[in-house]
């Protein structure tokens, strides 16, 4: 599961990322939206840099 943690945190960045992406072309930015997108990146990056950071022993 450590291996996979690197690959869900670049998954769960790109999908934060086609959501902010989708709610500027639907004209739809309401704060939720928008907060969720934000949430989904950050925890794409934390789940990326935990992954990286136990797979090497580091």
């Amino acid at each position: 599961m450590k291996k996979n943690a690197s690959l869900i945190g670049i998954l769960l960045v790109i999908a934060g990322t086609l959501l902010l992406f989708a709610a500027y072309l639907l004209h739809y930015t309401t704060n939720y939206i928008l907060i969720g997108g934000l949430v989904l990146i950050i925890a794409g990056i934390i789940g990326y840099v935990q992954g990286i950071k136990h797979s090497n022993g580091y």
